[in-house]
C-alpha cells in the first residue's frame, strides 16, 4: 500500500488528478481510514464530481479528529472550507418510505436511506421496493444548496376480482346498505390529520435544526463535544417519530377511505389452500 501512496503522490505532483483520485479509490478499498475519504473528497472536488466529494467530506469531517497542532488546524479548516463549497453545488433530499421498503433507489442509484442524501442540481426519481413486490415512488425536483424533504408513495394495488352476487330467491326484498356511521368517518379522518399535521410540523423543526447544526459543522471553529452529540441525537429521534408519524397518519386516512366507500356488510372475501375467510363490517 505504500507504493500506493507514493505513486498517488507522484500523479498529484505531476498535477494528473484523475490518476491520484483512481490511485487513491485503491488505497481506501484495502484500509478504509480518515485520510483515505477525506483524500477522495478533496480530489473529487477538484474533478467537479460534487455529489461523491459532499458524500466524501462529510464523512471526513465527521470522523477526523479535533486539531491539536497549527498544521492539524490548517488541515481541519480545508477540509471544513471544501465541504462548504461541495455542499454548495449539491442538493440534499431526505427520504421517508413506508415501512419495510427496502433498498432505496434515487436515478437507479442505490443510496443510504437513513441520512441525508446528495444529488446533483434537477429532476430525480426516488423509488423504493415494498413487501409484495409494489413501489413507492415520487419524482423531486432540487435546486444547488436546497434541501427537501421526499415523501414516497406506495403505488395502487393491482385490482382483485368481485366475487358474483349471491342468488336471492324470488321475490324477496332486496336489503338497503347501510350507511357508515357519520362519527367513525369523522374520527378517523381527525385522527389521521392529527398525525400528517404532527409529523411534518416535527419533520420541518428537526430539518431546520439538522440544517443549523450542519452550518456549525463547516465552521473552520467547530468541535463535536458531548452537548453537539446530543443535538444530533435528539434530531434523529424527532426525525423516526416524524416519519412513523406520516406513516401512520397516512394508513389511518386510507383506512377511512375504504371505510367510507363499502357501505356496511359489505364482505371480502380471501381463499387460500381451498380454505374461505370473509370479513364483514
Amino acid at each position: 500500500m505504500e507504493a500506493l501512496i507514493r505513486e498517488a503522490e507522484a500523479a498529484l505532483d505531476r498535477l494528473d488528478i484523475a490518476r491520484a483520485r483512481d490511485l487513491w479509490a485503491q488505497i481506501y478499498a484495502i484500509e478504509r481510514s480518515t485520510v483515505g475519504i477525506c483524500q477522495l473528497g478533496q480530489l473529487d472536488r477538484r474533478l467537479g464530481r460534487w455529489v461523491d466529494a459532499a458524500e466524501e467530506l462529510t464523512r471526513c469531517v465527521r470522523e477526523m479528529r479535533a486539531p491539536a497542532t497549527p498544521t492539524e488546524r490548517r488541515l481541519h479548516d480545508t477540509r471544513h472550507a471544501d465541504l462548504a463549497t461541495a455542499r454548495q453545488q449539491v442538493a440534499e433530499i431526505r427520504v421517508f418510505a413506508p415501512a419495510g421498503a427496502a433498498p432505496v433507489l434515487v436515478g437507479g442509484r442505490l443510496v443510504d436511506e437513513s441520512g441525508s442524501i446528495f444529488v446533483a442540481p434537477g429532476q430525480h426519481e426516488v423509488e423504493a421496493m415494498l413487501p409484495g413486490g409494489r413501489r413507492a415512488r415520487a419524482t423531486v425536483h432540487v435546486s444547488a444548496g436546497e434541501s427537501r424533504a421526499v415523501l414516497l408513495s406506495p403505488e395502487p394495488a393491482d385490482p382483485r376480482p368481485v366475487a358474483p352476487p349471491q342468488a336471492r330467491p324470488a321475490g324477496a326484498t332486496a336489503r338497503p346498505a347501510e350507511p357508515t356511521a357519520p362519527w367513525l368517518l369523522y374520527a378517523g379522518s381527525a385522527a389521521s390529520g392529527a398525525f400528517l399535521v404532527s409529523g411534518i410540523a416535527l419533520h420541518v423543526v428537526a430539518s431546520l435544526e439538522d440544517s443549523a447544526l450542519r452550518d456549525e459543522m463547516c465552521k473552520a471553529d467547530w468541535e463535536e463535544t458531548e452537548a453537539a452529540r446530543r443535538v444530533m441525537h435528539a434530531i434523529n429521534v424527532k426525525q423516526h417519530i416524524s416519519t412513523v408519524a406520516l406513516v401512520a397518519g397516512s394508513a389511518l386516512g386510507a383506512a377511512t377511505l375504504a371505510v367510507a366507500m363499502l357501505p356496511r356488510g359489505a364482505q371480502v372475501r380471501a381463499s387460500a389452500s381451498g380454505a374461505e375467510v370473509r370479513f364483514s363490517w
